[in-house]
């Protein structure tokens, strides 16, 4: 018998006869190959369709949210998945409503917006009509976002004197919400500021002069004592948040040897930890006078004025390294401010206005420049100006109202309390707000107080005797008591800040509190 295994398919009887087992049917195996090759066949066809009739899609968008609501000019870039056809602004809507300019470059639509955009507002941007470079398919694409809210700093005071005195504190709010909170308390606050997560505050010692501290309110770090030039008052507190520098106004304490000086301005760079301020100095080297002072914004660069009306632009840094001084750059009567999102400062002298523009590197450029003009009324508060037309936020009239003054028209932002008074008022770094600040004095009821004086006369018994008669005299004092009324007054200041939305002023938020930061942190 043969050993080697059979080459012939096994067989298994059953009702219908023999069926062939161990293998498929070839039939069967052509079956399945052939269906899984119009299956992919389909599939590949139908991939090759939705490409052909399919266009462009979103696959990322990438936006600096915090910027928007600081200066105009920032973008939004939306990237496709493909080379697209160039987009025309006309194809670009926002909403809520804004100007936009749109540029295409090969993958990506750049968005950018021509205003500072609105604190704690969801924005949608659509680009409809979105074609591919290959091909005619289009899609729409959609992106949103929210803008930060708002947070303000503001001083509200304590109750003093008295068993139950409270501290005065700087609390932290938002602006279009409720939220609120004590950053940092002291029995008396004289001035303070912000630059970025920290505080730069002024308090009185036991002698009555001021310490200036940094502090850090979420406790990270210890507080830094700034260093002043001897006993002195702090007379004003400003900061540059961009540069990490702060600036204080300080004049010293009187003294028998020599005259009081005038107010003097030094500068701090918060980078440094615990240093020595920079001292402010004129072109001699010698401590310039100051009357009027701001920082350039977004630069370490401030410009000073002197009480005669001298201007000086100073580099804060170059003062701390010696690598430069302050240099000249004209004379004015009034610093009024800078034109929002520029670099250049409006003055006043004379009754007319000019700009000093330190965009460019070199010599500053002066022009003059047309006010829209303040509003009517007497008012020791200067107008602020608002844009390149002459558009201003000024008092009027007097001091319980602010209006927006342009070439054609005038609007009222804000009308005081009766009572009230605006004691001062800024714009926004952002041009968005004008914020002001409001006092009302009031005196307590006079109280009546009894001085009773008693005059009382000795009494005297002067007897007379002769032999006929007897005179008896006697002598009545009389007691006479005075009410004398005396009015004591108590003098209170209630001040309050309030914050108007330009662009909607019916909208306004006011706070109990004054020193809004937003007129001193820039």
């Amino acid at each position: 018998m043969s050993t080697e295994p059979s080459t012939q398919p096994s067989t298994q009887a059953g009702a219908a006869g023999t069926v062939p087992v161990g293998r498929p049917s070839a039939r069967r195996f052509r079956m399945l190959l052939y269906g899984s090759i119009a299956v992919f066949t389909l599939l590949a066809a139908g991939l090759a369709l939705l490409n052909l009739t399919q266009g462009p899609r979103l696959t990322t968008a990438q936006m600096n949210v915090q910027t928007s609501v600081e200066r105009a000019g920032q973008r939004l870039l939306l990237q496709a998945n493909e080379v697209i056809a160039p987009i025309t602004d006309a194809q670009v809507s926002v909403s809520p409503a804004a100007m936009v300019k749109t540029t295409t470059n090969q993958t990506s639509i750049q968005v950018e917006f021509g205003s500072v955009l609105a604190y704690n507002t969801t924005y949608t941007v659509t680009a409809t009509g979105v074609r591919s470079a290959s091909q005619d398919a289009t899609s729409t694409f959609t992106y949103s976002f929210t803008t930060p809210d708002a947070v303000v700093s503001y001083l509200v005071p304590g109750t003093k004197p008295g068993a139950a005195a409270t501290d005065d504190r700087i609390v932290r709010s938002s602006l279009t919400g409720d939220a609120s909170e004590t950053v940092f308390s002291a029995p008396d606050i004289r001035l303070f500021t912000t630059i970025g997560s920290k505080l730069v505050v002024a308090t009185p010692d036991t002698d009555g002069y001021d310490l200036l501290d940094i502090v850090s309110p979420d406790g990270s770090a210890a507080p830094i004592p700034v260093q002043l030039a001897g006993p002195g008052t702090v007379t004003g507190l400003a900061s540059s948040v961009k540069s990490n520098l702060f600036g204080y106004t300080y004049r010293a304490a009187p003294s028998p040897f020599y005259p009081t000086s005038a107010d003097q301005l030094y500068i701090y760079d918060t980078t440094l930890g615990q240093v020595y301020s920079i001292p402010v100095t004129g072109p001699d080297h010698e401590l310039l006078d100051v009357k009027s002072w701001a920082f350039l914004p977004g630069t370490t660069s401030l410009v000073v004025q002197r009480p005669d009306g001298a201007l000086f632009l100073v580099d804060a840094l170059g003062l701390l390294d010696g690598s430069s001084a302050a240099v000249q750059v004209g004379t004015a009567d009034a610093l009024l401010g800078f034109l929002p999102h520029t670099k250049s400062l409006v003055t006043a002298s004379g009754g007319s206005a000019a700009t000093i523009d330190f965009a460019q590197p070199g010599t500053p450029v002066t022009a003059p420049f047309a006010l829209a003009g303040a509003a009517d009324g007497a008012s020791a508060l200067l107008p602020e100006p608002l844009d390149s037309t002459g558009a201003v936020v000024a008092p009027g009239p007097g001091d319980t109202s602010l209006q927006k003054v342009d070439g054609t028209d005038s609007q009222t932002l804000f009308t005081a309390p009766a009572g009230t008074t605006i004691i001062r008022y800024c714009l926004s770094a952002n041009g968005r707000y004008a914020v002001a600040e409001t006092a009302a004095t009031t005196e307590t009821s006079p109280s009546t107080a009894a001085d009773a004086t008693a005059a009382t006369a000795a009494t005297s018994a002067t007897t007379t005797t002769t032999t006929t008669t007897t005179t008896t005299t006697t002598t009545t004092t009389t007691t006479t008591t005075t009410t004398t009324t005396t009015t004591t007054t108590t003098t209170t200041t209630t001040t309050t800040t309030t914050y108007i939305p330009l662009d909607d002023p019916a909208a306004p938020r006011t706070v109990t509190g004054s020193q809004p930061d937003w007129c001193s942190a820039g």
